[in-house]
């Protein structure tokens, strides 16, 4: 059985954050841009992340930031 890597585990709890922040302000993308972007870091700093995984995280912020 296969098991999640920390980035993986991270990934899924963003976008469970995104999510939830989504529902939440529904009408205010501003605030839920910066709810995605702020958690990122602080999801980087917590798990200690080199520059490429925090790359990668940041990336896939970035597909979950609402659309216009």
């Amino acid at each position: 059985m296969k098991t999640k890597t920390t980035y993986q585990q991270v990934k899924s709890e963003l976008k469970e954050i995104a999510d939830t922040a989504k529902i939440e302000h529904k009408n205010d993308l501003p605030a839920i841009r910066m709810i995605i972007n702020d958690s990122v870091d602080m999801l980087c700093k917590v798990y200690q992340f080199s520059d490429y995984y925090r790359n990668l995280l940041s990336n896939y912020a970035c597909f979950l930031h609402p659309k216009d």
